[in-house]
């Protein structure tokens, strides 16, 4: 009995202090993007791969933007059968003269339940500045789903290197 009521406190305090998605979503999928197009209800998504041995990770965190240049963050959430729900990207900024993490926008999409591969959307930004950014995958409760983080890094010509396009 003691065992089981330690599991049911432990899920509960992580569950409260966001350490743990809001059961039934999950974040599957996270990543800043250079473009994203919808085409047959399928997302092709353009992005900047990571180097070979970074194996958790299938994108890199440097986000190479030229002037003028959206900044797409995409994300795929698995979410069950018959749920409607609204999710929102945090934009944040962090501003290294504070040493805090600044909100620049909560731009949202809907989310409803039933499909295999999780539910997909994105945001983007213009005129971003160059430094470290985060987007949070959050409810309208502000539970957390998950995080992507990137850091801008601005150039004059185009990043060709490395460069994936994915359907998903």
């Amino acid at each position: 009995m003691g065992i089981i009521l330690s599991i049911y406190i432990t899920i509960n305090v992580f569950y409260y202090f966001n350490l743990i998605p809001p059961v039934p979503l999950a974040l599957d999928t996270g990543l800043v993007a250079h473009d994203v197009r919808k085409t047959n209800n399928e997302y092709i998504v353009t992005y900047e791969k990571d180097q070979w041995y970074v194996f958790w990770r299938k994108h890199s965190i440097n986000f190479h933007r030229q002037a003028d240049q959206r900044v797409y963050v995409f994300t795929s959430v698995f979410a069950p059968t018959d749920l409607k729900k609204a999710i929102f990207h945090r934009w944040k900024r962090y501003n290294s003269e504070t040493g805090k993490w600044e909100v620049t926008d909560d731009l949202g999409f809907e989310v409803a339940g039933g499909r295999n591969r999780g539910f997909r959307g994105y945001t983007y930004k213009n005129n971003l500045k160059e430094g470290q950014w985060k987007v949070d995958v959050i409810t309208e409760e502000e539970l957390v789903l998950g995080v992507v983080d990137f850091v801008i890094k601005n150039t004059s010509e185009p990043h060709k290197e490395g460069m994936v396009k994915k359907s998903f």
